[in-house]
């Protein structure tokens, strides 16, 4: 039995399972890496599809969404959509109508608009900050995150459901924990699934890079009131 039989039969979730052997990977990955797209060398590893972006390794991958518990007619926001493979397969169990699916690279949203949506017209895809998230089809029924979050995104959770499910890596960008975060009332529910090594998140809620010249005005601003916060506790 091959890698990909293997992984099929990993798959709990039926319409997950029935996506999966409908939506060829071949067909999502640019020309010189089909040839790897169900390789048992290649199934935990991810891809390099640009010098600086990778695509999610293909277990993983089905995991994440396996562990979303998709429906039919869910609305889910998807964050990342990279080469759109796990956007399909979203789209075959929860229906392509139903998606919003957001990308924040220029190459990645031009390849991902070339090879997505000729196969699924009816995807919402946008080219904005996925930290965001997009408020106008709000409230989602799910929403997954592929890239890590230096914390649980706040603006993505208020734009969930009542007992809607957030699948997001969150942490350092070394490691990070793999999270499934259900909207429960005031208090989620947060359980950790897992470790996980994903890219960072961009945008206004994601990670800033240390040459970047927010981070270093932020930081100054830090260093002032912690100044002034010393020199008040030293005068009482």
């Amino acid at each position: 039995m091959g890698a990909k039989e293997d992984l099929l039969r990993s798959i709990k979730n039926s319409k997950l399972a029935n996506a999966f052997i409908k939506v060829n990977r071949e067909d999502f990955l640019p020309q010189l890496l089909k040839k790897y797209a169900y390789d048992p060398n290649y199934i935990d590893k991810p891809f390099y599809v640009t010098p600086n972006i990778t695509t999610t390794a293909l277990s993983l991958g089905i995991y994440i969404l396996d562990i979303l518990n998709l429906e039919e007619n869910q609305k889910v926001l998807e964050i990342g959509t990279g080469i759109g493979y796990y956007t399909a397969l979203i789209a075959e169990v929860v229906g392509e109508n139903n998606i919003v699916s957001i990308e924040i690279d220029d190459t990645m949203f031009e390849y991902a608009k070339n090879v997505l949506l000729i196969r699924y017209p009816l995807i919402k895809l946008l080219k904005t900050d996925g930290s965001l998230g997009y408020e106008k089809e709000a409230p989602y029924d799910r929403i997954v995150v592929w890239a890590a979050a230096p914390t649980i995104p706040c603006k993505l959770y208020d734009q969930l459901k009542e007992n809607g499910i957030m699948v997001v890596p969150i942490g350092g960008k070394k490691a990070q924990g793999l999270y499934r975060i259900t909207k429960t009332g005031y208090e989620p529910k947060i359980e950790r699934i897992g470790d996980v090594i994903f890219m960072k998140m961009r945008g206004l809620f994601g990670f800033y890079d240390n040459d970047d010249p927010n981070e270093r005005r932020i930081k100054k601003l830090e260093e002032k009131v912690n100044r002034l916060l010393s020199k008040f506790m030293n005068q009482n």
